[in-house]
């Protein structure tokens, strides 16, 4: 009998289907198209009361705390995780709630811990990021509340992820994103560009004090701060999580030295442009990543040691990424103009064309996602750690050098050529350690929206608003007709929808 290959059994041994994987990309989905929404009111607000500036310094405090954050946090938000989801399996109630308590323990210290760095680190962050400039040093320092705050609310975070309380996490991420918008508008409104440190710090305390109201309803407060027994059991998290911090602060320094580079050959106002096209680009599209962390990470967890299965799940992801954003991404670049003006004002429109450009690398995110999790899936921080610094790298130099020649529009075309490279550079590491390969269809898939992606790239850019509207239009329906009858003939999902308007079965 004829062997089959290697795809073909991993289908038969697939116990997720794409319904499953369509289903919770969808839930964690429209989660978060919730949270967008209330973001779009608070950024089209925050546009009238704070000018470029003001978005420049919102986006460098921002990049600053999650700088310190990265370099104070231990990693204990990922080794909590990992740690007691294996407790949770157990189902031993007593270890559950003594794990708890050392999670919330070490999450204190680290809090602590962030707040004094916070404070420590103020000038040299101020001379860095503020392009010589020592004055900005007492704002800095106004951050470590924050901190603070940050570090506690992972702590909870974690504590739900990995008792499994989804549910519970998605609710709280609704209410907290309404009440982003009631803490932080008011200091926009009366302070303007200075209300950007008060609104940040009042924000992340009343996201931390909303995780603590909905975590203690489940698990009661209890620390012991100076138990040997929590030490330990902390030392082994801080070795776990080492290898993430480390990443952490080289991603949050590549953030960070982004604007200062921006500052440094331009000015505070293409500080705010980068934010609001990188935001416009990165948050709205990313809508159809929430699910990879919190459904697709799990089962390639669980089936990375299966070379077939392995190869079977990162291909469907891919897939499933490319079907959704590529037709939500025509329609972003196509509606740019109309885009900036709802989400913020005619002031922001000359960030239109960095945003388009930009669209790529979202789409290259998309095929590299995927295939980037076997690293974490296979405990391979030595791997994980290395692509990590490599990307960092090439993409800040390719950014500097995109902005220093091309502008604001520069650094979108040069996004998408770093996140190319990433690709190119994770297909071929993993090729080689873990045996990765593209199925033909999947390659079929995402070169065939590519094209249609590029076309509408240069349709946006260089057409009329007349091309836009025919043209443009015919690309997004190709791409979206594509999509559905790939899902069609995938999942059962589209027969359902059908079943339910005509009474197909």
């Amino acid at each position: 009998m004829t062997e089959k290959k290697p795809e073909i059994r991993a289908v038969e041994q697939e116990d997720t289907s794409y319904d499953h994987v369509l289903k919770y990309t969808g839930v964690f989905g429209g989660v978060q198209v919730l949270t967008m929404l209330v973001s779009v009111l608070r950024n089209k607000f925050a546009a009238l009361w704070l000018n470029k500036a003001g978005f420049g310094f919102f986006m460098m405090y921002t990049n600053i705390s999650s700088f310190i954050s990265s370099a104070s946090n231990a990693g204990v938000p990922f080794s909590a995780v990992k740690n007691l989801s294996e407790i949770y399996e157990e189902g031993d109630a007593g270890k559950i709630e003594s794990y708890i308590m050392t999670v919330r323990s070490i999450s204190l210290w680290t809090a602590f811990f962030g707040a004094f760095l916070c404070v420590l680190l103020a000038p040299p962050i101020s001379f860095f990021a503020f392009d010589g400039d020592w004055g900005y040093t007492l704002q800095v320092a106004m951050l470590s509340p924050m901190i603070f705050a940050i570090a506690v609310t992972n702590g909870e975070i974690s504590i739900l992820k990995a008792t499994r309380k989804l549910k519970r996490v998605a609710v709280i991420s609704a209410v907290t994103a309404l009440l982003t918008l009631v803490s932080v508008l008011p200091f926009f409104y009366m302070w303007g560009s200075r209300g950007v440190i008060p609104a940040l710090v009042v924000n992340t305390i009343v996201l931390m004090l909303v995780h603590l109201y909905f975590s203690l309803q489940l698990y009661p407060w209890r620390t012991e701060m100076f138990s040997r027994e929590v030490w330990r059991e902390g030392v082994a998290m801080v070795r776990i999580g080492a290898p993430y911090v480390i990443a952490g602060i080289l991603n949050a320094l590549t953030a960070l030295a982004i604007p200062a580079v921006l500052l440094y050959f331009g000015n505070i106002d293409d500080v705010g442009l980068y934010k609001v096209g990188y935001g416009i680009m990165v948050v709205y599209a990313g809508i159809v990543f929430v699910a990879v962390e919190t459904d697709y990470f799990p089962r390639l967890s669980a089936i990375h040691a299966n070379l077939g299965r392995m190869n079977y799940a990162i291909n469907q992801q891919i897939d499933i990424c490319i079907l959704f954003i590529a037709p939500l991404l025509l329609i972003i670049i196509l509606a740019m103009p109309l885009i900036i003006r709802v989400l913020y004002t005619a002031e922001f429109l000359m960030v239109a064309d960095m945003a388009i450009y930009s669209s790529f690398y979202m789409f290259f995110r998309a095929v590299m996602l995927p295939i980037a999790y076997t690293a974490l899936a296979k405990g391979d921080t030595k791997t994980y750690l290395l692509m990590e610094i490599l990307y960092d790298i090439f993409s800040f130099l390719l950014i500097a050098a995109g902005y220093y020649w091309g502008g604001i529009t520069g650094t979108g075309i040069a996004l998408s050529v770093a996140s190319l490279l990433d690709v190119v550079m994770i297909t071929l590491c993993y090729r080689y350690k873990y045996g990765f390969r593209y199925f033909p269809s999947t390659v079929r898939l995402v070169l065939f929206q590519a094209v249609l992606l590029f076309a509408g790239v240069m349709v946006s850019i260089h057409g009329t608003i007349l091309l836009r509207c025919t043209l443009g239009l015919f690309l997004l329906l190709v791409s979206a007709f594509y999509s559905f009858k790939v899902l069609d003939k995938r999942t059962t999902v589209i027969n359902r929808i059908k079943a339910g308007f005509f009474g197909r079965k």
